[in-house]
């Protein structure tokens, strides 16, 4: 995981749990999220942020054009 990269997670007094994924882009964040998700039980909602939709930069163009 690269320094700039890290998830935060935050659980308000009613016990709803938020978690946010900084420095992630493309899928990448949900794949570092999962053991959350799965550790935690049901997603309530999922809302993306716009990093979610630029290219993973970490990605070469072979690896790419096969997620495509």
């Amino acid at each position: 995981m690269k320094t700039n990269q890290h998830i935060e997670v935050w659980v308000s007094p009613e016990g709803a749990i938020t978690v946010h994924a900084h420095g992630f882009t493309g899928s990448t964040c949900e794949e570092a999220t999962r053991f959350l998700e799965e550790e935690l039980g049901t997603l309530g909602r999922r809302q993306r942020t716009r990093d979610y939709y630029r290219k993973n930069q970490n990605q070469n163009p072979n690896q790419q054009n096969q997620q495509t």
